[in-house]
């Protein structure tokens, strides 16, 4: 649990600190077992990450009916910031809870320390192409990738992505066609001749499974395309260069669940873990046997759900008073059945 650095009781004072200091988060209360949405003009949605974590959150305090009361504050985009990078600087008392974290030096986010990481709404509903619920994901991928044999996958390490984050200097050594095992390439998000919107180049998630070996790049932060690949049951290079986290990727072991490469820049040894790996079938087997089941065992949806109960649990126990309905909350099933976005 990430609550080692809160340690003081939380007051409603605090409570009304990180309203002010964290526009774009959502303000979330549960008292006497009841979600409330505290509606805020500011808090931060795309697509559907606001309906599917708060849905979750819902599915979890209705299924674990012993969680204290509280109020908290959760931050959507793909890093977590408050309204100034002074505040991002200072400790407080009430964590944000966000998607990913960092300990490396970037340009702007809340000191790491601030954070307790909860899981990603891609693990509840994802509205990318072909992908859709994660429970069917869980059930479904790992059965089409076993109807193509390993012998018949394509012996290449691909890779598809957009044009964003730190992933120039390794998609360009893919792009110069100087390495036949490399099939890396950037995509665009714009109209090609099959789709409206992508390009040519685009593989699916089911497509990547054609393919013997995988490379997983981080995004402008994380990206969520990690746990997708994994459960292909081939071994997925992860290319972790700024040290982007969710919140199980402590579970990650190079050289027995993923391959891990973290020297940006260093075009021989990338070339030899990618060279060494296409040599040995029982160990990229046996890779990609154990990344598909650390998904399968600690993020199916009933493994999900506990994690977060347990984090909820353990923040209830920070408050040092019942908080008291918002006068702009609404009600969650108020919220999901549309009355307010």
């Amino acid at each position: 649990m990430d609550f080692q650095n809160f340690t003081e009781k939380i007051t409603h004072n605090d409570i009304l600190k990180m309203e002010d200091a964290c526009p774009g988060c959502h303000h979330i209360q549960l008292i006497d077992g009841q979600l409330f949405i505290v509606q805020r003009s500011n808090a931060f949605n795309y697509q559907t990450r606001s309906r599917s974590i708060k849905t979750m959150l819902k599915h979890v305090t209705d299924t674990f009916t012993t969680i204290g009361n509280f109020e908290m504050f959760i931050h959507l985009q793909d890093a977590v910031f408050l309204k100034s990078p002074e505040l991002d600087r200072v400790k407080h008392k009430v964590p944000v809870f966000g998607l990913t974290k960092t300990y490396s030096k970037i340009k702007r986010s809340l000191h790491p320390d601030g954070i307790v990481l909860i899981p990603c709404f891609t693990l509840w509903f994802f509205t990318a192409p072909y992908i859709g619920r994660w429970r069917n994901v869980v059930e479904n991928l790992p059965k089409k990738a076993d109807k193509i044999k390993w012998e018949d996958r394509i012996g290449k390490v691909v890779w598809r992505g957009a044009r964003n984050g730190g992933r120039s200097w390794l998609t360009r050594i893919g792009e110069q066609r100087n390495n036949s095992l490399l099939d890396i390439e950037f995509m665009d998000w714009k109209p090609g001749n099959h789709s409206q919107i992508y390009t040519d180049n685009f593989k699916t998630i089911y497509q990547n499974c054609e393919y013997k070996y995988l490379l997983h790049q981080e995004g402008s932060t994380y990206s969520n395309r990690l746990k997708y690949l994994l459960l292909c049951g081939s071994p997925v290079i992860y290319a972790n260069f700024y040290g982007w986290q969710e919140y199980w990727y402590h579970l990650l072991k190079h050289d027995y669940n993923v391959l891990e490469f973290k020297a940006k820049g260093n075009e021989i040894l990338f070339k030899n873990i990618t060279e060494e790996i296409s040599k040995d079938d029982n160990k990229a087997k046996h890779i990609g046997r154990n990344g598909r089941n650390l998904v399968q065992k600690y993020l199916n949806e009933q493994a999900i759900m506990c994690y977060f109960r347990n984090i909820l649990i353990e923040y209830s126990k920070l408050f040092a008073y019942k908080p008291v309905r918002h006068p702009n909350a609404i009600d969650i099933d108020d919220f999901l059945v549309g009355y307010s976005s």
